[in-house]
């Protein structure tokens, strides 16, 4: 009530000024309409006060007192102590208000090391339900500086949770190994290590982030009063789905045909195997690793090369076995010629003579093609022997010698008849 006589009082002083004109011209129009709106402003300001009255009390809410300005030769060994105040603000405001309404701040330009009693100035940042500083509850605050000291002190990254099902991660890559510690002698001793965390529970993607290093003592104590250059830094973590191994035949992929008249006769690598290393899906379903092509194309020889593999994206073969040596054995085609020979005798006898031509016969020969393709009928000897054979009809055999690198295979027909008269 205290609050509404005052408002009352200021504004039947301001009524008052504000009359005297009036009423000495009371006859004039204007002055009854000036007073009317005095009248009406007057209510306005009893009826808004006596709804939301203001009032001047204590502010239970402790206030942070900021340094500036603070030697860079110097740390602040203690917490600066809060402040209260004493405000005049509308009822209905006072209890919303939070130490982020106000700013308290202490100069420490040119101090040196020592302890000082210093006034400190305040200010509120927002003007929400006429709020007004009054006064602080103290004149000064008391601040501590001793001389800065820094040492240098190792990260520690604290990896929480684990990655997917089926995934691996590596160890945490720093961008700063250490960093440096700065502050007052006593709390810096107490720093043995600059931690952050980072949480990879069922990730399945690699950790790259910035986070925020906070000093620690031996027992893993938060450490205050120090600050930490870089005070971020930078992480990262390598999370790739788990390998699995399994060893798989090696299998030749061959370009181009022989020389005409070859074939290939075998094919052979080494090793034979290699041990792959990839995904579960990968490695359940490959049975081979492909050779890179070996061109043979036109080869009339056995052709050794060695090749590399054609690893898939995503997998790896273990042991070093990433060039295998490749023989591809090429030998000539084996062919079957057949030759019409004429048949020759032999040792017929001085009072004898063939009656009529002897017939020729067909040669069949089996021999790699490139021989075979050199072969004519007049390298092909057939004969038959008429030794010892008297004047009349005979069933004669053909004789025909083996060929050099080729095998007669049959002669047809095997034998004829010679028909032998006396001369």
């Amino acid at each position: 009530m205290q609050g509404i006589a005052r408002i009352l009082q200021e504004t039947l002083q301001f009524l008052a000024a504000l009359a005297r004109p009036i009423v000495n011209s009371l006859s004039d129009n204007r002055g009854l309409a000036a007073l009317s709106v005095v009248l009406a402003f007057g209510l306005w300001i009893f009826v808004t006060d006596t709804e939301n009255p203001t009032q001047t009390r204590v502010l239970p809410v402790d206030i942070t007192v900021q340094p500036i300005n603070v030697p860079d030769d110097v740390a602040i060994a203690a917490a600066i102590a809060p402040v209260r105040l004493r405000i005049t603000v509308a009822d209905d405001v006072f209890d919303s208000l939070t130490a982020g309404a106000f700013e308290a701040s202490v100069d420490l330009d040119g101090l040196t090391v020592g302890s000082y009693e210093l006034p400190f100035s305040v200010k509120a940042l927002t003007g929400r339900g006429g709020l007004r500083i009054d006064e602080p509850l103290q004149d000064t605050v008391t601040v501590n500086l001793a001389q800065l000291t820094g040492k240098s002190v190792p990260v520690q990254i604290d990896v929480t949770g684990a990655p997917a099902p089926g995934f691996t991660m590596s160890p945490p890559e720093l961008d700063d190994d250490t960093v440096l510690v700065t502050g007052p002698q006593e709390e810096v001793d107490k720093v043995t290590q600059v931690t952050a965390t980072i949480d990879v529970t069922a990730r399945t993607s690699s950790v790259d982030q910035a986070v925020r290093l906070t000093p620690r003592s031996d027992r893993g104590f938060l450490v205050l009063r120090v600050n930490v250059e870089p005070s971020i830094t930078g992480v990262t973590i390598d999370i790739e789905q788990e390998k699995f191994s399994r060893s798989v035949a090696v299998a030749v992929i061959t370009d181009g045909d022989p020389a005409a008249g070859y074939n290939v006769a075998s094919v052979s690598v080494n090793p034979p195997t290699v041990t792959v290393r990839g995904t579960e899906s990968f490695v359940t379903g490959t049975d081979s690793i492909d050779t890179q092509p070996v061109d043979i194309d036109g080869a009339d020889e056995t052709v050794v090369r060695s090749v590399s593999l054609d690893i898939p994206s995503g997998a790896e073969v273990t042991g070093g076995a990433q060039v295998v040596t490749v023989t591809v054995t090429i030998t000539p085609a084996t062919s079957e010629f057949n030759f019409t020979v004429p048949v020759t005798a032999t040792d017929l006898g001085s009072s004898l003579s063939i009656v009529g031509a002897l017939p020729s016969v067909t040669v069949k020969l089996i021999g790699p093609f490139p021989i075979l393709s050199e072969v004519s009928p007049a390298d092909i000897s057939a004969t038959v022997n008429l030794s010892d054979l008297a004047a009349g009809t005979h069933a004669v055999t053909i004789d025909v010698p083996q060929l050099a690198g080729v095998t007669v295979a049959r002669v047809t027909p095997e034998e004829i008849t010679v028909v032998l008269e006396s001369q």
